[in-house]
């Protein structure tokens, strides 16, 4: 795997993770090889010598999506071929024990790849309209004048535009492969853990808006040198803090809820 798999993470460290949605790619990489060292106890057991029909036929759907992805310059395609290359070499070796061991982490792959370009517009549209638009209903009900025209903001004399960066999908993005890690560590049940990761979606979208109604303000009061300076390029390690913050928040509730049902 890493004879045939190293040319692809080549052209994703040189041009694949250039893309800025993308950049934290080698992180997720780094944790990928974490979680596999954290379930290596199944190497070390026997392997298990039947033949394991499902596991060899993902094995081969991998390396078809490899060579489709070879052949016509496709990184998503041949990026996404680890995945299933991955698990059904686990499978075909370990066989079902060793598949759930690496469920997770070979999941966790997903966030490597970046996908087509068409996808990251339908999704980032949308995103910069809801930011825009609720952003300018929550200024306007607190009394600021503030019009709205698409993705630009007019306050005062100044006018914000929303790029597809305040769009929220780098750090939704993030955020959900953060927060899947952090659920998948914790030691409650998988709807939980699956209530927690979905948790991610709102709270990076009301973060992004914060962020926005934030940036509108220092704008309006201290000027557009002020909003587009520091405070922009800053804003997005502060909106993943918060982020991560409420994420933990929302585990604490789930915790608190579960100790006052034993309690009643």
């Amino acid at each position: 795997m890493a004879a045939l798999f190293t040319p692809t993470f080549y052209k994703l460290f040189t041009y694949g993770w250039k893309n800025a949605d993308y950049s934290h790619g080698p992180l997720i990489l780094a944790a990928f090889l974490w979680l596999l060292w954290r379930n290596r106890d199944f190497i070390q057991g026997e392997a298990d010598s039947r033949f394991h029909f499902c596991s060899f036929g993902l094995l081969l759907f991998g390396l078809f999506c490899y060579t489709v992805g070879s052949i016509f310059s496709s990184m998503v395609t041949e990026s996404f071929a680890v995945i299933p290359v991955f698990v059904g070499v686990t499978g075909f070796l370990f066989g079902k024990r060793g598949v759930r061991r690496v469920l997770f982490p070979a999941g966790f792959l997903a966030f490597l790849v970046p996908p087509p370009s068409f996808v990251i517009d339908m999704i980032t549209g949308p995103l910069q309209v809801l930011v825009t638009r609720a952003s300018a209903f929550l200024l306007k009900s607190a009394g600021y004048l503030i019009t709205r025209e698409g993705v630009i903001l007019h306050i005062a004399d100044y006018t914000i535009i929303v790029g597809e960066v305040c769009s929220g999908l780098r750090s939704l993005i993030s955020l959900m492969a953060v927060g899947a890690l952090y659920a998948y560590l914790q030691n409650i049940s998988n709807l939980k853990r699956s209530i927690l990761f979905l948790s991610i979606i709102p709270i990076s979208i009301i973060a992004n808006i914060f962020r926005l109604i934030t940036l509108s303000l220092i704008t309006y009061y201290f000027g557009e040198a002020a909003g587009q300076g520091f405070f922009h390029n800053f804003s997005g390690f502060v909106l993943f803090a918060v982020a991560m913050v409420c994420l933990v928040m929302v585990d604490v509730v789930m915790e608190r809820g579960k100790i006052v049902r034993r309690e009643t």
